[in-house]
């Protein structure tokens, strides 16, 4: 009997990346389907400034998601980044309602809704999570939801992460022109934070960085929660360009020297002193906003690299060296308890060389947003566990208006 198909769409800057898999509830089955790569455009810093060529170049990614894996793609989970991404906070205070003074989940329903309204008033975003980070009973700080305490009043501060309108409309009209429905839509340093950490990392505190082709994506956890998220608009692009400058070389050459790691040794120190200065760059962007919330060099679990970006040579020790945190490159995560379709006993079998070449590439850093998006699927509520509700507000476009109408 054949699984649920979960489809997780990313569309970045250069590239869009589409990930099928295939999950069976009733027997915790997970496999890979496919995993597609394709070029992206109309997209800047990770913003869609042409919603035309992005719907056609999203097209053409479909089909061939479709085609390598051998089913029609009708429904998807789609990521939101680049620079439209944004963060903000808002407290709100109502008295307990009931006769006793003891805190109810209608109080805390109360105090959310009434957050999520002064949070929508703010133009030009759209909400895409909301996470209750603090609560207060008559001013005093609880550990955890405040069920069961008693008192007058019951203070909320609380966390939304945000999109341009503009860009999540373009983006879900992208993909719906397409014909594929939108079922939700996570900011992508949720996702892939889902896909690449643990919950150790998770809550003794980390920071995930998405080293994009024009983008530094960057979130910040703690106690379980994400904390802070940050977009920088600069990525691993600027860096073939300054490869292409500084050795005087095509674009093209550029960038396989980049991800190659390759060349002649007598141009290591060369390319080493060029990405070297501008992944220096990147790190000061990133230490001013630790510095900001207060976090410079004390997040125990360190910063965990994803991304295309994230193999590039001497990428961890300079990030220890320049931001004094331990960090490595993360790879994304299959939880324990799913059983791999395809890895059976006949581990000789090309099915199952084939099950386990997409495992293993599914892996990797590249893939963990959209990896995040399939393993979110798996679950409709997953996100509940982990503090953070997702705004139910994908349907903005004409084509889900009408589609309420239709037979």
């Amino acid at each position: 009997m054949r699984g649920q198909l979960i489809t997780g769409i990313d569309i970045g800057s250069e590239h869009i990346r589409i990930a099928v898999c295939e999950h069976s509830p009733q027997d915790g089955t997970f496999s890979v389907r496919n995993l597609t790569k394709g070029p992206s455009g109309g997209v800047k810093n990770g913003y869609v400034i042409n919603a035309e060529t992005t719907t056609n170049s999203l097209g053409n990614a479909l089909r061939e998601a479709e085609r390598s894996s051998g089913s029609r793609i009708k429904r998807a989970l789609l990521a939101a980044g680049g620079i439209g991404l944004g963060i903000a906070s808002e407290m709100a205070t109502v008295a307990i309602s009931r006769a006793d003074s003891i805190v109810s989940e209608f109080d805390i329903s109360r105090l959310i809704q009434e957050s999520e309204s002064r949070a929508s008033e703010r133009p030009n975003i759209r909400i895409l999570h909301t996470i209750p980070s603090e609560y207060k009973v008559d001013g005093r700080k609880i550990m955890g939801k405040p069920h069961g305490y008693s008192g007058n009043k019951l203070e909320l501060r609380t966390t939304f992460i945000t999109c341009a309108a503009p860009h999540l409309e373009a983006l879900v009209g992208a993909v719906e022109t397409n014909g594929v429905e939108v079922l939700d839509v996570y900011a992508a340093p949720i996702s892939e934070s889902f896909a690449i950490l643990n919950a150790t990392a998770r809550s003794a505190g980390c920071l995930v960085a998405n080293i994009g082709a024009e983008t530094v994506s960057i979130i910040t956890c703690e106690d379980g929660l994400p904390t802070s998220l940050k977009v920088l608009p600069i990525g691993s692009a600027n860096i073939t360009h300054d490869i292409a400058l500084g050795l005087r070389v095509p674009i093209e050459v550029a960038e396989e020297i980049k991800t190659s790691g390759e060349y002649d040794k007598k141009l290591q120190k060369r390319v080493g002193e060029i990405t070297g200065a501008r992944l220096s760059d990147i790190f000061e962007l990133i230490d001013t906003h630790l510095k900001k919330i207060g976090r410079s060099g004390l997040l125990p679990a360190g910063i965990i690299f994803t991304g295309e970006g994230a193999h590039m040579r001497g990428l961890e020790e300079l990030a220890r060296k320049e931001l004094s945190l331990p960090a490595r490159v993360g790879r994304n995560i299959i939880p324990e308890e799913l059983t791999v379709m395809g890895l059976g006993n006949d581990g000789g079998s090309k099915s199952s060389v084939r099950a386990r070449e997409r495992l293993e590439r599914a892996r990797d850093p590249e893939w963990s947003t959209v990896m995040g998006l399939c393993l979110l699927g798996m679950s409709r509520a997953p996100e509940e566990s982990l503090g953070i509700r997702v705004a139910k507000r994908t349907k903005s476009s004409l084509i889900s208006f009408l589609r309420q109408f239709m037979p």
